[in-house]
């Protein structure tokens, strides 16, 4: 398959766009797929998403949990009903240092309890809840924080000379039926318990971003069942 890292149409860029630049919140900055399309998904394709923190006006932070929600709805138990699983990606040791400093990065920041992306799902059949990926987790007495470019980007560059926090990869595996939308959000999700807390405990304001994404059922699935209503249909003739 081709590997396609063009840029994201138009329609697909108005939803990763934060609506408010100098607030804290996250941006996708780099989308690419193992597949034709970095928009749509076939059986086997494989997409990644390059992200990065912001906080340009260095509101102060003690707490932040950032999660992927999006690709599964509530109401499953074992299974991602979407079929768009989790595979791989990095995540920033820590975020939000006030002062670079190389190989280690930004000091006075956040840790991130986090090593890589983590699947979190618990079976709650009273309140089931969507599968979702963990990226940053972490909590800090200190609400001394920076933008988010001091910080050690995952590929060993500052993130505010272009390295990025985050980098995570879904393939979708198995899906059959009909195609399905998804808006894919990357950020906090207070529903769930994920949030941004400040200096007294309260929760802050966080943008979060978010990207369109159809997927769509294997074509040997979809024509055998196509063919199947066909013959169904010249019987009843």
């Amino acid at each position: 398959m081709m590997r396609s890292s063009k840029a994201i149409a138009a329609a697909a860029l108005l939803f990763v766009m934060p609506t408010v630049a100098s607030a804290l919140g996250i941006s996708v900055v780099n989308v690419s797929s193992t597949g034709l399309s970095t928009s749509v998904l076939e059986n086997g394709d494989e997409i990644t998403f390059d992200l990065r923190l912001n906080n340009a006006g260095a509101v102060a932070l003690n707490g932040l949990d950032v999660v992927v929600t999006g690709f599964d709805t509530p109401g499953t138990t074992n299974v991602i009903s979407s079929r768009l699983q989790l595979v791989g990606g990095t995540v920033a040791t820590s975020a939000f240092g006030n002062l670079y400093i190389p190989a280690v990065g930004g000091v006075n920041g956040i840790s991130n309890v986090r090593t890589e992306p983590v699947q979190v799902w618990a079976l709650n059949l009273g309140n089931p809840q969507p599968v979702r990926t963990s990226l940053y987790a972490g909590a800090s007495l200190s609400s001394s924080v920076g933008d988010g470019n001091n910080d050690l980007g995952i590929n060993g560059g500052r993130t505010g000379d272009g390295d990025v926090h985050f980098r995570v990869t879904y393939r979708l595996t198995n899906l059959r039926g009909n195609s399905q939308n998804l808006v894919l959000s990357f950020g906090t999700a207070p529903s769930l318990g994920h949030i941004a807390v400040g200096p007294t405990g309260e929760e802050l304001p966080f943008e979060n971003a978010t990207f369109a994404l159809t997927v769509i059922p294997e074509p040997g699935t979809a024509l055998l069942m196509g063919l199947g209503l066909a013959a169904l249909a010249t019987r009843r003739r």
